[in-house]
């Protein structure tokens, strides 16, 4: 038995029956104004409501049946709201943002996709499943957002993120050259030799460890290890990895104590060292056709 979706959709002159059995009243207008599909069956001739079978009214307002289940029903209705830009409907997760942007796509609701595509680099989405973002902003040829996401995904090898489903639907060479991308990056990563008077590495030893012997890490060996973890991960949060971190100061022969001032040590040059990483990556291109 069909259920009242309830306030906001309480009210209008076109019922939208999910395929849950919620009733969602909405105003054909704003229909209209969001989706082409709609507004192309609101001018066709409609069939009488007075004869009308009891499953094609309610309350004298037409009933269209659709796919979408309630959840995504009640979403993408209040992307179709006036308010929607004040008032911005929640996306709890890419699921849910990818049943909304499919239901756009089918009713030709361009505005409606573009505005969620723009809400998917937030950082609940993107900190979670950077592959997810990119490919669903590359689907949706989103430039700014698949750059974001491309970006971000500089802090992982290139072979560390899982396969998902979304990139079904992006093209191989579009993969190609996020791996391009990817790799020119970490190539470029060795213009810091150039700065290593500005940006000196911290120090991995104290004159404890010193009067031990002598370091069996050279600066040459240090400051090459750092170029070929930015390499491997052209991002300055490759720099903070305690793995990695660990493994340098083990070299260094450095004590305990230098062990634990190390990712405080880190910490604060990966801030000072974000600035010329960062400009490096902004002259690199991700050669996508966006058109």
């Amino acid at each position: 038995m069909p259920v009242d979706a309830g306030a906001p959709f309480d009210r209008g002159d076109v019922i939208l029956r999910s395929a849950d059995n919620v009733d969602f009243h909405f105003y054909k207008l704003l229909l209209s104004l969001a989706s082409s599909f709609f507004l192309n069956m609101f001018s066709l001739p409609q069939p009488d409501t007075l004869d009308g079978a009891a499953d094609r009214t309610k309350h004298g307002l037409p009933i269209i049946p659709v796919t979408e289940k309630s959840v995504v029903l009640r979403k993408l209705l209040s992307f179709c709201s006036p308010v929607y830009d004040t008032d911005v409907p929640a996306l709890e997760d890419l699921d849910i943002v990818m049943s909304v942007l499919d239901a756009a796509d089918k009713y030709d609701m361009k505005r409606v996709g573009i505005f969620i595509v723009k809400m998917i680099t937030a950082p609940r989405f993107l900190e979670k499943e950077p592959m997810r973002v990119f490919a669903i902003a590359c689907r949706y040829r989103s430039e700014a957002e698949t750059l974001v996401a491309a970006r971000y995904m500089l802090r992982f090898a290139v072979w560390e993120p899982a396969y998902v489903s979304e990139l079904d639907f992006i093209s191989g060479s579009d993969f190609q050259r996020l791996v391009k991308y990817h790799a020119s990056c970490g190539q470029a990563m060795s213009q810091l030799t150039r700065l290593w008077s500005t940006y000196p590495l911290p120090l991995l030893d104290c004159k404890f460890c010193r009067k031990k012997g002598v370091s069996r890490l050279s600066l040459k060996e240090y400051q090459d290890s750092v170029i070929d973890a930015l390499r491997i991960r052209p991002s300055v949060e490759s720099l903070l990895n305690p793995e990695w971190i660990d493994s340098m100061v083990k070299r260094a022969g450095s004590c305990i104590g230098c062990r634990e001032r190390a990712p405080r040590m880190f910490a604060e040059y990966a801030k000072e060292l974000a600035f010329p990483v960062m400009a490096i990556i902004l002259e690199i291109r991700l050669d996508i056709d966006f058109r």
